[in-house]
């Protein structure tokens, strides 16, 4: 006679992690892996000069950086209370602080090329100095991924005129999110390593 008490069958396998999930976790991985290379090099680089950031040569407006650090924290902070509509079932709200997210965003970027302007009026240029190279180098990949943060968080602003928001939208507010929440611990790490160590 069968025995086909519960106990006996097969526990069914655990679902996988969601294809989405796992490719922005890799793509994660691999900005994490670019950025720690980057500031690697930087640091090498820094600690073997002997002058750093050299004779002539501007110092970095800290202030500025510190005010553009706020900016995107609060980026960040916009973002999440954006969630906190879509999981409240308020679509206008996840709009308008996606809009704010991304507005923030913009900003950011905005005061990233005043700093640029200052320090090239300055005499820093991309090609003069090691520094230069260095520094230029890291901020701008760093804009580039806030830049297309900035799109991103625009266009799925944009596209919600719903008071619904479809479940394939709510996977990709997820995926910019952990995608923008990263951009701006990078900036914190950045900041942490060109401003004040």
């Amino acid at each position: 006679m069968k025995n086909d008490s519960l106990s006996e069958r097969p526990a069914a396998p655990r679902p996988a992690t969601e294809n989405y999930r796992l490719g922005t976790l890799v793509f994660l991985m691999a900005g994490t892996m670019l950025f720690a290379g980057l500031v690697g090099g930087y640091l090498v680089l820094r600690y073997a000069s002997g002058a750093w950031p050299g004779p002539g040569l501007p110092h970095l407006p800290v202030r500025l950086a510190g005010f553009n650090t706020a900016v995107i924290a609060l980026s960040s902070l916009a973002f999440h209370l954006a969630v906190r509509s879509l999981r409240g079932l308020d679509a206008r709200g996840l709009r308008r602080w996606l809009f704010v997210a991304a507005g923030l965003g913009a900003l950011f970027l905005l005061l990233q090329v005043a700093q640029w302007s200052l320090l090239v009026r300055g005499g820093l240029s991309f090609s003069g100095t090691t520094y230069g190279t260095t520094f230029y180098t890291l901020t701008g990949v760093h804009a580039a991924h806030a830049f297309s943060g900035v799109v991103w968080l625009s266009l799925i602003a944009l596209r919600q005129r719903e008071l619904w928001v479809p479940a394939k939208r709510q996977r990709t507010i997820e995926v910019c999110g952990l995608y923008w929440h990263f951009v701006g611990l990078v900036w914190l790490g950045l900041y942490v390593v060109l401003y004040v160590i």
